[in-house]
């Protein structure tokens, strides 16, 4: 009985530290705890470079379908690739944000985005931020030029840890 109430403890004690450290946690019975860690977002261009799939300058074109995932959502936007820094984004694309980002993005307007994908034909953003009409896509092109140069490289990141 005092085994069980100890490993009790210790396990509530696993759940707060995760929850104190901006993760989560669930316990299954008869199983160890299992801790998801978030990883740190992106501090800098250069770290973005360093974690991006694709690095792009798109035209946002129109908005489109929603689609719903889990408890939140994905809003799409059809966009024209401007410019490609890094891996590949057909001309015409359908790039997805979860829905409370999606009030950043405005038909009409330019945007540097690093998305995954793509996920049944949708790319989905990590990282999204508008680009002022007077930035030449040749002045994008040397600043993520440089920011790929610096090879960036940030500790390995675990999202799963258990915890006894």
């Amino acid at each position: 009985m005092t085994m069980n109430k100890l490993t009790l403890g210790a396990a509530g004690l696993a759940v707060a530290a995760a929850l104190g450290a901006g993760g989560y946690a669930w316990m299954q019975q008869d199983d160890p705890v299992h801790l998801e860690a978030l990883c740190t977002p992106t501090q800098t261009d250069a770290a973005e470079a360093a974690r991006a799939q694709n690095l792009a300058l798109v035209d946002v074109v129109s908005k489109g379908r929603y689609i719903t995932k889990g408890d939140d959502g994905v809003q799409t936007f059809q966009v024209r690739t401007l410019a490609v820094y890094k891996g590949t984004l057909p001309a015409e694309a359908e790039i997805g944000l979860p829905k409370a980002s999606a009030a950043k993005l405005q038909p009409g307007s330019r945007y540097e985005v690093s998305v995954l994908g793509p996920e049944a034909g949708t790319w989905i953003a990590r990282f999204t931020r508008p680009v002022p009409s007077g930035k030449t896509v040749d002045a994008l092109a040397t600043h993520w030029k440089a920011e790929l140069a610096k090879k960036f490289v940030e500790p390995s990141c675990s999202d799963t840890t258990t915890a006894p």
